[in-house]
């Protein structure tokens, strides 16, 4: 219970501890039940078409090659085939793989990406 004092009239503001430890409960079960957040991550290939898989293969194997530490993903959103790297929270930390990226991939850019897990952040 919380009182405070307007132009000389006490008012009594009541808070229901059941309420918010209801409230508090909620929001903590529905954060840990979210696997992955709104992060970025570097696109290194795009494209549509017949040869589109085996072009986004080509990119990830090449890919790998030059950054053999770095995670690679291939997303197939129709009709385009995708391969893009990294795990970052925020657009900035992307920023200095993707200078390196860009020397043998020119066209890479980053993005914002939904499927970026948790679990990937230190």
């Amino acid at each position: 219970m919380q009182y405070a004092e307007a132009q000389r009239k006490s008012v009594e503001v009541t808070f229901s501890s059941v309420a918010l430890d209801s409230l508090a409960s909620n929001f903590l079960r529905e954060s840990c039940d979210v696997q992955t957040i709104d992060g970025y991550r570097i696109q290194i290939y795009s494209g549509s078409g017949a040869k589109a898989k085996t072009e986004a293969q080509n990119a990830r194997t090449k890919f790998v090659a030059a950054f053999p530490t770095e995670k690679v993903y291939i997303v197939y959103n129709a009709p385009f085939w995708r391969v893009r790297t990294g795990d970052f929270r925020y657009r900035s930390e992307a920023l200095s793989l993707l200078e390196k990226v860009k020397r043998q991939f020119p066209g890479s850019y980053t993005v914002r990406d939904n499927t970026v897990k948790k679990k990937s952040f230190k």
